[in-house]
């Protein structure tokens, strides 16, 4: 058995399903022993917007192992040691997933299984091999103040907000990583809930679109920026939301220094974009697919998400 997952949303949960006919999972696990430099680390390829990768990992114990292919792995990889067999082998993944799962998921709830989604995949990977990113570089330096400051909004007269320090290793360790989404990130509050907008207040949202997003969002408490916060709401936060059109979302948080942090689904937190830059401004950074720009908001403490 065989659970299939492509690491390509942020907000809403990845595609997901389990592949539990063993003769198909034999060839694929053959096909990927005969291609080792395909195969890759999970988490070691791409990790901005988009589709990054395909990852698979086995559950029975009783399989015989194959060289090459150990329990837990990723294809799809640009960075692999053979791009050109990482490719062939994520689309090899991506052809198993199912209209219908036999094996109901949690996730399949906010992320159905569909022929749109199956061919938003493939359409995903040629574009990451298309235009391959350039490799992960260490991230910059963070400041060295680690206290929050108040900062007018330069943008709203009156109001003001808090920006913190940059502190990505809070969000990128085992207990923390793989349960916590952009939302979590953007509002500051780890829930390890894989956070949803207006999920905590009964506003959930399946349409991905900038007004469904918003609403559902501003259920939790978020306010459209300009829409001051008093300092009883200390601290406060600036976020900015985008959408990948029909499919996903995505939130950034503003930090001290000037520059804008995310966390694309359960990857890394980071301060740089698909480009490997330096967010200075949300509207303009490389966003891959979440081509729409919603706008700004304000998250005081008040903000409840789960």
């Amino acid at each position: 058995m065989l659970r299939v997952e492509i690491e390509m949303f942020s907000g809403r949960p990845n595609p997901v399903w389990m592949l539990t006919d063993a003769d198909a999972v034999q060839k694929l696990l053959r096909l990927a022993a005969a291609s080792p430099k395909g195969v890759s680390k999970p988490g070691a390829g791409f990790d901005g917007l988009g589709l990054r990768e395909v990852r698979i990992e086995r559950f029975a114990d009783d399989e015989a192992a194959l060289r090459g292919v150990p329990k837990a792995f990723a294809v799809g990889s640009p960075f692999a040691g053979d791009p050109k067999a990482a490719r062939e082998l994520a689309k090899a993944f991506i052809e198993t997933m199912p209209k219908r799962s036999d094996v109901k998921l949690l996730q399949h709830e906010l992320t159905p299984l569909s022929s749109k989604l199956h061919d938003l995949a493939l359409e995903r990977l040629d574009r990451l091999f298309r235009d391959p990113p350039r490799p992960p570089q260490p991230p910059p330096k963070p400041p060295s103040n680690p206290l929050r400051t108040t900062i007018p909004d330069e943008k709203c007269g009156q109001c003001q907000y808090e920006v913190s320090q940059y502190n990505p290793g809070f969000w990128n360790n085992p207990a923390t990583q793989p349960y916590n989404n952009c939302y979590n990130y953007a509002r500051n509050w780890r829930t390890n809930t894989f956070a949803q907008p207006g999920r905590a207040h009964g506003a959930q949202t399946s349409t991905m679109a900038c007004g469904t997003v918003t609403t559902a969002a501003m259920a939790d408490g978020l306010k459209k920026r300009c829409d001051c916060l008093s300092e009883k709401e200390w601290p406060r936060r600036l976020m900015a939301l985008v959408i990948d059109p029909g499919w996903d979302y995505h939130w950034y948080r503003h930090q001290r220094g000037g520059f804008w942090g995310h966390k694309p689904g359960s990857t890394a937190a980071r301060n740089t974009d698909n480009s490997g830059v330096l967010i200075v401004n949300p509207e303009t950074c490389n966003r891959g697919g979440y081509t729409d720009f919603c706008g700004y908001f304000y998250a005081g403490k008040s903000v409840v998400i789960n």
